[in-house]
């Protein structure tokens, strides 16, 4: 990403406008895109669970998560 330089806010805000999408379904679309990541599984499976190999566990964790 590029590094702009400003002389001033009103500068600064013009340039803002310009980046920005004026749709702001666009807006939001691309908000979720970059907050994606940070969502946790889908699935949650509560409780302790005890493997007699790491392979057991391994199985278990692609069976819960996909």
């Amino acid at each position: 990403m590029p590094v702009y330089k400003y002389r001033s806010l009103e500068e600064a805000e013009r340039h803002l406008h310009q980046l920005l999408p004026a749709d702001p379904l666009v807006r939001l679309q691309r908000l979720e895109e970059m907050l994606s990541p940070l969502l946790p599984p889908k699935k949650i499976v509560r409780g302790i669970f005890r493997f007699k190999t790491l392979a057991e566990a391994n199985a278990h964790r692609k069976a819960v998560l996909g």
